[in-house]
């Protein structure tokens, strides 16, 4: 099979197709269902999915009595969603949200985090957009740090959130990228130019955490 020329990777690509033409993610949804059942979330929570994709998250939240409102860079994966009657979509940068403070209860990310280029000011934007005591639902993928550090764990704290769950799903990414390598003959489409910044066996890590009635330090940058 041939090797895809795609440059900047699709990792994170809410349009990511397997080789039945569904689309790919760690977890095929199960991840989004474990993230809510260890939330706390009541039902009409309202919640922003950043890096909403397709609208598979969103699609889910509307069945199961959640408010999704979704953001996204790639405007061929909003059109994708806005067809499947995802009406609430913003085309956006999310580390720069088009939104108040304290206007969401929960924050959704799927491998959304690791492609921000400055992760502490995503974390502290999404922080920002969250009622004291709203919930950060984050599935992604890390890299062990230097020195043993738990770098992700820091970024999150330092983001002005307090953990309540981090767990380690790398079962869930194996089973993506063997179904990724199926499709696309490597995993050269996947990291794309990227693949020479990405060391060592990635892991795929789940978090829930509150937001804190502190503020979360500043970023160095005005609030949108």
């Amino acid at each position: 099979m041939a090797k895809s020329s795609v440059l900047p990777g699709l990792f994170g690509c809410g349009c990511v197709e397997g080789a039945d033409g569904k689309w790919l993610r760690p977890g095929d949804g199960a991840i989004v269902r474990e993230l809510f059942a260890r939330s706390g979330l009541p039902l009409g929570a309202s919640v922003l999915d950043v890096g909403c994709g397709a609208g598979d998250s969103l699609v889910w939240l509307e069945r199961h009595g959640f408010v999704g409102i979704g953001i996204d860079l790639d405007e061929r994966a909003l059109a994708i969603a806005a067809s499947r009657a995802v009406s609430a979509l913003f085309h956006g940068d999310g580390v720069r949200l088009p939104f108040a403070d304290a206007g969401f209860d929960a924050v959704l990310s799927e491998c959304s985090l690791s492609l921000m280029p400055d992760r502490r000011a995503a974390l502290a934007e999404w922080a920002r957009v969250l009622r004291p005591d709203g919930r950060l639902l984050l599935a992604d993928v890390d890299w062990p740090g230097r020195d043993g550090r738990d770098d992700l764990r820091e970024d999150i704290v330092a983001a002005g959130f307090v953990i309540l769950h981090d767990e380690d799903r790398s079962d869930v990414f194996a089973g993506f990228v063997a179904r990724f390598i199926f499709r696309y003959g490597s995993l050269d489409a996947l990291w794309g130019d990227r693949a020479a910044q990405v060391a060592g066996r990635p892991r795929y890590r789940l978090f829930v955490a509150s937001r804190s009635a502190e503020p979360a330090p500043p970023t160095g940058r005005a609030n949108p």
